[in-house]
């Protein structure tokens, strides 16, 4: 197993920047652990996209230790982020998470809730565009497709998802198994 990685899922997530993500990230053997924001999706640990698709969480944000989680990663999903914002337990995490270095990442509108957090603040990134003016940082970068500042990793959205996802792979696993599964699913 690579690393223990988490993805708060909260009501209206951006399906395929989530999936991407888990699907890659599982094929490299890293353990990814879906988490319910929201309070609704809590109840049931059913979290609904903002395209109708649900996902059974494994576990709810309330229930999460820091310890032993390798990383964090954020999918976009305007009301996603508005949930991930509104979590007051997520915004615990990402400090800790923060602090001790781990790998952060966020893609879409996800940085915004990187930045409410206090975690977004001085170093470069990208977004969605027009969300970089909701984020008051001025290091927001309109290329490349995927953005590392330290442990910070930011994307732009749906269509750079599996790039986002593939760069991930590679900080989590390395580059040799990235590239292998990278291969295998006929990305260049």
């Amino acid at each position: 197993m690579c690393a223990r990685v988490l993805i708060p899922l909260g009501k209206g997530f951006e399906e395929v920047e989530a999936i991407s993500v888990i699907d890659v990230l599982r094929r490299v053997g890293c353990k990814v652990i879906l988490v319910a924001v929201d309070e609704e999706s809590q109840k049931t640990l059913v979290v609904e996209s903002q395209g109708g698709v649900k996902l059974v969480a494994d576990i709810r944000i309330t229930e999460v230790l820091s310890s032993g989680i390798d990383g964090i990663v954020l999918p976009g999903g305007w009301e996603n982020t508005q949930n991930l914002i509104q979590s007051k337990e997520l915004g615990k995490l990402l400090g800790d998470l923060n602090k001790r270095n781990r790998i952060i990442g966020a893609i879409c509108a996800a940085p915004l809730a990187l930045f409410k957090h206090n975690i977004l603040t001085t170093q470069k990134f990208t977004c969605y565009p027009s969300i970089e003016t909701e984020i008051k940082n001025p290091h927001y970068q309109a290329s490349p497709n995927v953005v590392q500042d330290g442990n910070l990793i930011t994307s732009r959205g749906p269509a750079t998802a599996l790039e986002f996802a593939f760069f991930l792979a590679r900080i989590f696993a390395g580059e040799q198994k990235a590239k292998e599964i990278r291969l295998g699913m006929l990305s260049v």
